[in-house]
């Protein structure tokens, strides 16, 4: 009598392997322009502000993943 024994991984949670965000760009910039299109300071802090939110999102999701490989 031969057994077979297969080993079925669940697949990761949706949520952690989705895509993150693409980096800010000011609305109507075009893709050439440098730093986004920003023209004013205040610009650059909206660019700062999204892209460390960006990181933070990426870095919670790159640790959720390593949580479940845990499991």
């Amino acid at each position: 009598m031969l057994v077979q024994t297969d080993i079925i991984r669940p697949r990761v949670p949706a949520s952690l392997v989705a895509l993150c965000d693409k980096p800010w760009r000011k609305p109507g910039a075009a893709p050439s322009e440098r730093a986004g299109g920003a023209r004013k300071v205040d610009d650059l802090y909206t660019r700062g502000d999204v892209n460390e939110a960006r990181l933070v999102a990426c870095a919670a999701k790159v640790a959720g993943i390593g949580e479940w490989d845990r499991q």
